[in-house]
């Protein structure tokens, strides 16, 4: 091929001399992961270590697995965002002896696009079941796909307590956060134990230690104050002290202040005639809610 033809053959492969176009960023980079394929990924890694899919969630922007192995009850859970693994829970230590999350599972909310606290971002709930019951973790998956795990201040209530559930008490469509409360050593006979069930609506970018939504509160007062009405015309002393100290923890819950708590345990058994145990049982109590629900409970120690 002669000079000529060959710079011909070059002008021509180039565009007859057009500038060259420079390919655009945008089409050819790739920023973060796709979720899906990166949870199927990660469901083939761990099937080959023995796990099996027990739960997939898929999200905004995430995808929440879970697995169990069933030749020693492990079990593991992965949350996928666009920034690959994003969370990554297991029951045990890589040992496989040492416990670190204990039997970790996904909750299914069932709340709308997965936005449990109705913020305008997906969240995923995981739970972890143990013999003292179960706890639950809330994590929150940012627009850049990162992980927060907003916080649930139960155990500003309940020292060493965790939320147990997330539901809607209230029907607003957001779910409060859950946890089933119990004061063994408030008891005047082992058959009547004060519980409560506290619920704790999403505000600020979690779920803060606060009044419990006005009309659950309101059923749950009206429930006991009834109760109790039935308590007393029975001279049950002991169901009667319960729901004071139930309709006590209530009023602490609302913001009454300490002596409008110890007020509500004290109507509660206004005019019976307790024995000796049961006033010195009933005195304690008293001391234990006026001083702030804090202090060593009567029998502990």
């Amino acid at each position: 091929m002669s000079r000529l033809a060959r710079i011909l053959l070059s002008l021509a492969l180039m565009g007859c001399g057009a500038p060259r176009e420079e390919p655009l960023l945008e089409r050819w980079i790739r920023v973060g992961t796709d979720p899906e394929r990166e949870a199927d990924a990660v469901t083939r890694g761990l099937a080959a270590g023995g796990y099996r899919p027990t739960q997939r969630i898929a999200g905004d922007g995430f995808v929440a697995l879970a697995f169990e192995r069933e030749a020693d009850d492990r079990r593991a859970v992965r949350v996928i965002t666009r920034i690959g693994v994003a969370v990554a829970l297991d029951s045990h230590e890589t040992d496989g002896v040492r416990t670190r999350h204990g039997a970790v599972r996904l909750v299914e909310t069932g709340a709308r696009d997965g936005d449990v606290d109705r913020d305008g971002r997906p969240e995923v709930v995981v739970a972890r079941d143990a013999e003292e019951g179960t706890c639950i973790a809330v994590i929150r998956i940012a627009e850049d796909g990162r992980p927060s795990a907003p916080p649930i201040e139960i155990d500003a209530l309940a020292p060493g307590r965790c939320a147990s559930s997330l539901e809607d008490v209230d029907g607003d469509g957001s779910l409060e956060a859950i946890a089933e409360l119990a004061w063994p050593a408030l008891a005047i006979t082992e058959a009547a134990v004060p519980a409560l069930r506290v619920a704790l609506p999403a505000r600020d970018g979690g779920w803060p230690a606060g009044a419990m939504p006005l009309a659950y509160e309101r059923r749950e007062r009206e429930a006991r104050q009834a109760a109790l009405e039935e308590a007393r015309s029975r001279l049950d002393v002991a169901s009667a002290s319960r729901l004071g100290v139930e309709l006590a923890a209530l009023a602490n819950l609302a913001g009454a202040t300490l002596a409008a708590q110890a007020q509500r345990y004290d109507q509660a058994l206004e005019g019976m005639v307790l024995r000796r145990h049961e006033r010195d049982a009933a005195d304690a109590i008293r001391a234990f809610i006026a001083t702030g629900w804090g202090a060593e409970a009567p029998g502990e120690g």
